[in-house]
């Protein structure tokens, strides 16, 4: 199985240190030697760095610790390969193109849905989406891009106007939710979803392969004032945070496995789907209200800008940001 990093932040940071021990895990400390990526938003623009070279040997990935390069929002994967050959195609995150607003994922699992065993006539389609409005195909094969490429094809047709984070938090929820059901037991479904400069998804079905000790799920930490020093368990490494940030920097990791011996680190729930906004996560529907609020939902040049009533469903609802901080940890 592959392994996951995601980054979200209040302000524009710095990825190197957790970059660095998560590289150690593609093929020194771990056995994810088949490839690695990183995606880097800026701005709406998206930088991809890709190998297929093991990130702990890969120049490409050196060149990425060394580059210090600040953003908001990230995702990176190691991957050990378990459908699909070892080719550049295959190779983690993934990105497209919808509603002028650049897309990228990265998972971790196995979904017998969407393998390479099963044509891609067969594979099924989700929401609304049919054989006569597909808009994405997978480049490679792995059941990840063809995943990914059903989910936007979903998204694609559900909306004719950018989705307010609510109403996109709960059609996400939806849609994974078709995407284990009738293979709970087989499917591992770990994923990571950058959605433009400022917003990332995540969502946790673990589980093990046959045979296997390994456990693949996904946990979180939100680092915020008063800062501390961490100690990365891949190399000896630290860091006193205390000393490199101010008293509005907050920043959530979210990885396959912890990356540090800090305390804090929060397994997610199964079946949990999280969004995350200036380094803290949100786990309703409701909860997203006051992003959307704040003008922090989904932007782009091909739609008007304009205030939008934040409905799920045909309710409004009138929230309050204690209600949302408390639900939030």
């Amino acid at each position: 199985m592959c392994q996951l990093l995601g980054m979200n932040c209040a302000k524009p940071t710095d990825f190197s240190f957790s970059f660095r021990g998560f590289c150690q895990r593609g093929g020194k400390t771990d056995i994810h030697s088949h490839g690695f990526g990183i995606a880097i938003y800026e701005g709406p623009g998206l930088r991809c760095f890709l190998d297929t070279k093991p990130a702990s040997e890969s120049p490409i990935a050196q060149m990425v610790q060394q580059y210090p390069i600040r953003t908001y929002n990230m995702l990176a994967h190691v991957r050990y390969a378990t459908t699909g050959a070892v080719n550049l195609q295959n190779v983690h995150p993934f990105s497209r193109e919808l509603w002028g607003i650049q897309w990228s994922f990265a998972h971790n699992g196995q979904v017998p849905k969407y393998d390479d065993s099963t044509p891609q006539e067969e594979q099924p389609f989700l929401g609304k989406s049919s054989p006569s409005c597909v808009h994405y195909h997978p480049v490679g094969d792995t059941d990840s891009e063809a995943v990914f490429c059903a989910i936007l094809n979903a998204l694609k047709d559900e909306f004719d106007t950018l989705p307010t984070l609510p109403v996109l938090h709960r059609f996400l929820s939806r849609i994974c939710n078709e995407i284990i059901q009738g293979d709970e037991e087989s499917t591992i479904f770990n994923f990571l979803l950058g959605c433009g400069p400022y917003t990332l998804f995540a969502y946790s079905w673990p589980g093990r392969r046959p045979g296997s000790a390994v456990w693949n799920g996904l946990y979180y930490i939100i680092r915020e004032a008063p800062f501390s020093t961490a100690q990365l368990v891949d190399t000896d490494y630290s860091i006193d945070f205390a000393k490199v940030t101010t008293e509005s920097d907050r920043v959530a990791v979210i990885t396959t496995k912890p990356l540090t011996n800090e305390t804090g680190w929060t397994e997610f729930e199964r079946g949990q789907l999280l969004m995350f906004d200036k380094g803290l996560p949100y786990k309703t529907p409701k909860c997203c209200e006051s992003v959307e609020k704040a003008g922090r939902g989904l932007s782009s040049k091909c739609f008007e800008r304009r205030r939008r009533s934040v409905s799920i469903g045909l309710q409004l609802h009138v929230i309050n940001d204690d209600e949302c901080k408390e639900e939030q940890h």
